[in-house]
């Protein structure tokens, strides 16, 4: 029972103090002690800062307050529209809102009834923004004259300065009119206005000040003398005389139509206005009280037509070409300047020359309208003569043609009387580098592509163009330069082609030589290629050597060729091909070796001595003991295949040494003193002479293969030898291996009468094997 009463005096506390009334606050809280079932509820307006009453008690802003369940309040806006939170701005109450709960009629005040469920109530304002209208500070407009009015809203209208109050973000349309006595002058713009005209459109985004400008008129007589015509007032005409009506101060735009037509249709052109000013010009209106005038005065107009022939030419009228025709209507007694250009060229491209004006004038004149000439007209032609035209063009700069023998720096552009006969010379051929140049390939639209051509100029100008085309080299190349042939298609006779041609090339190794691949302007391996001449090009086939022995007669006596095939052993021999040595190396003279620049030879498994190797022939030494028949011979070089060739190998192959004087070939022969035989110092019958040479046959002792021989003992041919000298047939006395030499031999025989003098024919046979044929002076 003491604790019910504890409780129930805390309750009536709480219900007093919420009952009592308070000061104007800012924010307050009423009532807040969680031992009471009540209500925690918020009361407040939706603009920050205006008054509402909860039960009799004003607050001006946010309050929170603790309501028991069940209680009733009262919740008022004493003052429907208040101001002063914002200047210029002003809030209308609307209703009263419960946030979560129903939609409020708009009546106030309201009664609540404390519900946990509705926690939140708001004062709902409108806002207000004020339109101040500032034009006329007329304390009472029934008293005095306002200069004009402005509609809002094509409704209402102001006279006088007012305020008036609109919803936040309204637009309002103001449209300004001037009364009697003024003219409108514009808006002064501001914020959240849209002038155009007389109409200003305003947002209320906050409150706005808008200004009607009005001003004091004055009037203005306009008129023509003559009277009756056009005049143009701020550019929209106006029919005379008339009178204006436009504010002190302010500048307007008066002008003139030239040339005027009357009712009469007479033509009257501007001579000046009264006031001295331009055609067109402004006019400020003074800021005093009266009236004014301003006159435009015309003078008579004459027609004027100014034409060419033929009809289209161009000529200056007042120092202005630019107009589209040529007829004017000029006043009486005014002097006006034309010219006809001397030459000029039509829009078809025809060149005209000037032959003279209809009034035997000048080419430039002036030209005064007389009297009666407004109803006579005036009428002058320009008449030129047609004039040919020739123009050269090129797309290749720093060029020239010959016309009649003179240059002409292209573009050449040429003036002849029509019917003149032009001959034109173009270059053949122009270079443009050392791998390119430029051929001549016609004049495009004459039908004509030699270089040399004829033209008869007409009226109609002769348009061309010296048409080229570029040339572009190919250039092919093989590395080693000798190892290939070409074949190129199309064919060249020097080497260019158009630069729209496409090449075919390929390329043949040859003997010695495998195609490796290309450089260049071609790749890979394959040995022929397409190669596109849009620019010089060029080709290079890598080639490597590789030895190379042909099938036939690729192994002779070294001495010379003889009439039978084959070698003889223990001789000198000579081996041909190609790509047999990288380069031309001589060995030494005893022992020979059996290798030179890593290329031997080889019978089998046999190496043969050396005397020299070179890319193109091999000598070696045959050793004496090799059989009669045939014989296989194999080259070897490092990092190459290996060649072989197939010889004969015959007991006597007899070859005789030769030296060649004057382009005669003579057999090498000493004297019995030792001296060479020479056509200076010819044979003498009788004397013991020695002829040498190789292949002569065996020996009585085995040679000393790829050694020199000693002196002793001697090695003695065994086969007799016959000397054939021009008709004479000789036994030789005696032959033999030639000592201190490696394989060479040496045949003695004396001359006899049957010899003939001179340069005789000399050869030998041994054992029906004929030597090569020499030449040997005889005495």
């Amino acid at each position: 029972m003491r604790k019910f009463m504890s409780t129930l005096l805390k309750l009536s506390i709480a219900v007093a103090l919420a009952l009592l009334p308070a000061p104007l606050v800012r924010a307050q809280t009423l009532g807040n002690d969680p031992a009471f079932s009540g209500a925690n509820t918020h009361i407040g307006t939706n603009v920050p800062g205006l008054i509402f009453t909860v039960d009799g008690q004003s607050f001006n802003g946010p309050i929170a307050a603790f309501w028991p369940i069940g209680t009733k309040h009262t919740l008022l806006v004493s003052t429907p529209v208040q101001t002063g939170i914002l200047a210029g701005a002003r809030y209308t109450f609307v209703k009263w809102a419960i946030t979560g709960g129903p939609d409020i009629p708009p009546i106030n005040p309201i009664v609540v009834t404390a519900d946990a469920n509705y926690s939140q109530y708001t004062a709902i304002f409108q806002i207000e923004y004020a339109l101040s209208f500032r034009f006329n500070p007329c304390a009472d407009p029934s008293n005095c004259f306002a200069p004009g009015r402005v509609f809002v809203n094509s409704g209402s209208f102001i006279e006088s300065d007012t305020d008036i109050y609109f919803a936040a973000g309204s637009g309002v349309i103001l449209t300004a009119f001037p009364n009697a006595g003024y003219v409108f002058a514009g808006w002064n713009t501001g914020i959240n206005q849209k002038v155009v005209g007389f109409v200003n459109t305003v947002t209320l985004n906050g409150p706005v000040v808008v200004t009607p400008v009005f001003q004091v008129v004055r009037r203005l007589g306009l008129d023509t003398v003559p009277s009756g015509l056009v005049l143009l007032a701020d550019r929209q005409t106006v029919a005379t005389p008339t009178v204006m009506e436009w504010g002190w101060n302010s500048t307007h735009t008066v002008g003139v139509i030239s040339p005027s037509t009357d009712l009469q249709s007479k033509k009257w052109v501007f001579f000046k206005w009264s006031d001295g000013g331009a055609a067109t010009h402004a006019y400020k209106v003074p800021g005093t009280i009266g009236d004014d005038s301003l006159t435009a005065i015309f003078i008579p107009g004459a027609e004027v037509s100014i034409a060419t022939q033929p009809q289209g030419l161009k000529l200056k009228i007042d120092n202005n070409a630019g107009y589209p025709s040529y007829n004017f209507v000029w006043g009486v007694g005014e002097t006006h300047r034309i010219e006809a250009p001397a030459q000029q060229t039509d829009d078809k491209g025809r060149t005209w020359q000037l032959a003279g004006w209809s009034n035997d004038g000048p080419a430039a004149q002036d030209i005064t309208v007389p009297a009666g000439a407004d109803t006579a007209g005036i009428r002058i032609v320009a008449t030129y003569n047609p004039v040919g035209h020739l123009t050269i063009n090129s797309i290749m700069q720093t060029l020239s043609v010959k016309v009649d023998g003179q240059d002409c720096v292209i573009p050449c552009d040429l003036l002849r009387p029509v019917g003149t006969q032009l001959h034109v010379s173009a270059l053949a051929s122009i270079s443009l580098a050392s791998n390119a140049r430029a051929d001549f390939n016609g004049w495009p639209g004459t039908g004509s592509f030699a270089p040399d051509w004829t033209v008869t100029l007409g009226a109609d100008p002769v348009v061309t163009s010296i048409d080229y085309r570029t040339m572009n080299k190919l250039s092919a190349a093989a590395d080693p330069a000798e190892g290939a042939t070409w074949q190129v298609t199309p064919a060249s006779p020097d080497g260019f082609y158009d630069a729209r041609t496409i090449v075919n090339v390929s390329v043949s190794a040859k003997a010695g030589y495998r195609f490796r691949g290309w450089s260049g302007d071609l790749a890979g391996t394959n040995p022929a290629g397409a190669v596109p001449m849009t620019t010089p090009r060029l080709v290079r086939a890598m080639l490597d050597r590789i030895p190379f022995i042909p099938p036939a007669g690729s192994i002779s006596n070294a001495a010379g060729a003889r009439p039978q095939d084959g070698v003889a052993p223990g001789s000198v021999v000579s081996l041909f091909g190609a790509s047999l040595a990288t380069d031309t190396t001589l060995g030494p003279v005893s022992p020979l070796a059996q290798t030179l620049s890593g290329v031997t030879i080889h019978l089998g498994d046999r190496l043969l001595p050396l005397f020299f190797v070179s890319p193109q022939q091999i000598n070696f030494a045959l050793p004496s003991d090799i059989p009669e028949g045939e014989q296989y011979l194999t080259v070897s070089m490092q990092g190459q295949p290996d060649a072989r060739t197939v010889f004969n190998v015959l007991r006597n192959a007899p070859g005789l040494f030769q030296q060649a004087v004057d382009g005669q070939t003579y057999a090498v022969v000493l004297h019995q003193d030792g001296s060479p035989v020479t056509t200076d110092s010819p044979a003498r019958r009788g004397e013991l002479l020695t002829v040498y040479g190789t292949g002569f046959g065996p020996t009585d002792r085995q040679r000393l293969d790829g050694f020199a021989l000693p002196a002793n003992p001697t090695y003695n041919l065994t086969d007799g030898a016959t000397v054939l000298v021009g008709d004479a047939s000789i036994d030789a006395e005696s032959g033999f291996a030639v000592p201190g030499r490696v394989s060479v031999d040496a045949v003695q025989f004396r001359l006899n009468d049957a010899v003939p003098s001179g340069n005789a024919s000399f050869h030998l046979r041994i054992n029906g094997q004929e030597s090569n044929t020499v030449l040997l002076p005889v005495e």
